[in-house]
């Protein structure tokens, strides 16, 4: 009888040993939720940081505007409204906080605090597992909120 391929290995076996079979799906199996826990906690991330980016511009152009003489809190406003616009973001006019300038301080302050609950993206943070990552020792993080300061000199008024 002739035989073909490699002559030492004529006694062994192609197939597996019985117990390593389905050891790859297993794997898979408990890696795989682990892996896409951890995809989308990147994608989470990232929206959240972009959003906070988005924020702090439209809160400095907010602020820009407060600078010019003659501005009003509703321009203010309207110019935040116009620069977070492309984001999708809807910020009440209750969420951004105006300080003017008074002749004792020149500097005006234009505050914005969004809700988390409002920013998420997937909504994969469930209350109280991260909330040490967004400022305190507890809580649902529905409470915690993301936003930026912004303060300029306000410009003098030019008298004629």
């Amino acid at each position: 009888m002739k035989t073909r391929g490699n002559p030492g290995l004529r006694g062994l076996s192609s197939r597996r040993p019985a117990a390593r079979r389905g050891g790859a799906v297993v794997e898979m199996a408990v890696v795989t939720p682990l892996l896409l826990l951890m995809l989308f906690g990147i994608i989470e991330f990232g929206y959240i940081f972009m959003m906070e980016n988005s924020l702090t511009n439209a809160t400095r152009e907010a602020c820009r505007t407060a600078t010019l003489p003659g501005s009003t809190d509703t321009d203010i406003r309207a110019r935040f409204q116009q620069a977070i616009a492309s984001t999708g973001l809807t910020v009440a006019d209750s969420m951004i906080l105006i300080e003017p300038a008074t002749t004792a301080n020149p500097v005006v302050t234009v505050k914005v605090a969004v809700p988390y609950s409002q920013v998420t993206l997937l909504g994969i943070l469930p209350s109280g597992l991260f909330s040490g990552m967004f400022g305190g020792s507890g809580g649902c993080i529905g409470d915690k909120t993301i936003g930026s300061v912004c303060s300029m000199r306000k410009e003098a008024t030019t008298s004629s």
